[in-house]
């Protein structure tokens, strides 16, 4: 279970690509709502299928791979979510909105290190 090999971080990268693809779908469900349409419409299903195919994969992902290190990589989601909206819907981006960005990529990257290098101490 702990190792690591390219058959378990392709799932992880799915569930990570898979959740960007719900948020983005997300929005635009929200956006076809705010227009007076259904709260039942092709990209609120899109996002509910991409809910469901996540938590899916996600307990393969946490079944192979120690939760303490796959659950950072989650995190990266705040920054692929922060630059699809930019690129996608045009919102922008703050100082504060990238320093986040910065913080959690620093912190995915020591996380990763110390599964790595790290000793145990608990």
């Amino acid at each position: 279970m702990q190792k690591h090999s390219t058959f378990n971080w392709l799932p992880l990268l799915f569930t990570v690509g898979i959740m960007l693809c719900g948020q983005i779908m997300a929005k635009k469900a929200g956006m076809v709502i705010k227009n007076g349409n259904s709260l039942i419409n092709t990209y609120s299903l899109l996002s509910y299928t991409c809910l469901l195919l996540r938590g899916v994969l996600w307990i393969w992902v946490v079944r192979n791979l120690r939760l303490v290190f796959a659950y950072p990589i989650l995190s990266l989601n705040y920054i692929l979510v922060l630059a699809a909206s930019a690129v996608l819907f045009g919102e922008a981006i703050t100082v504060f909105n990238a320093a986040g960005a910065f913080l959690i990529a620093a912190g995915v990257i020591l996380t990763g290190m110390g599964e790595r290098f790290g000793k145990v101490w608990i």
